[in-house]
């Protein structure tokens, strides 16, 4: 699953059925930390450049998969298995990403 902030700082779910590759990509040419920040307000939060904390709220309710129950499994699925690695912040209901930039 991928989160890609492209140049229109639109903000797109790629690969959404795959929940073992999990991360951000910055699809911005030379993007600074605070434009991506930006791009993703709402969606994750940025404490420095190689990781995103993505708010597991904002991946349930993303359109496309917000009514898909069988992608909704996969994804409670994906949470349980990242626990145990420190990947999860539950009390801010974060999953934690590494951040690629183009």
């Amino acid at each position: 699953m991928i989160i890609a902030v492209h140049a229109s700082n639109d903000v797109t779910l790629d690969e959404p059925q795959n929940f073992r590759g999990f991360k951000v990509v910055v699809k911005i040419p030379d993007a600074t930390l605070e434009e991506a920040q930006r791009a993703l307000a709402g969606i994750a939060k940025l404490p420095d450049r190689e990781t995103a904390w993505v708010s597991a709220q904002a991946l349930r309710q993303w359109r496309g998969v917000k009514d898909d129950a069988e992608w909704q499994k996969g994804f409670a699925a994906m949470i349980e298995k990242a626990k145990p690695h420190g990947w999860i912040d539950e009390a801010n209901d974060a999953i934690k990403a590494h951040v690629e930039w183009a």
